[in-house]
């Protein structure tokens, strides 16, 4: 599953619990956005486009990140330093 693909199903699940409207607002203009645009996975390799299409991804990830998304790479990235760091120390964690 790709991040664009994780966005999405985050910014849907967010808008169901969400009450606040400004926050909701923030919340559908990425899903909006996500949406009309297409996935950088499934443009060509090395393309001019697919650089574009990343970028804009890379921007709406810090603007949902702000909002609460945290994609399974970063959580991945963070309980493998916890353990390491864990290790390191000799407490298990």
């Amino acid at each position: 599953m790709s991040v664009t693909d994780e966005m999405v199903e985050w910014a849907v699940e967010a808008l169901s619990h969400e009450a606040h409207a400004a926050r909701r607002a923030k919340i559908e203009a990425i899903l909006t956005q996500l949406r009309e645009f297409p996935d950088p996975a499934g443009l060509p390799v090395g393309s001019t486009q697919r650089f574009l299409a990343q970028r804009r991804v890379d921007r709406l990830l810090v603007r949902a990140g702000a909002l609460g998304f945290e994609p399974t790479s970063l959580a991945l990235k963070k309980e493998m330093g916890k353990q390491i760091a864990g290790a390191s120390l000799g407490i298990p964690l």
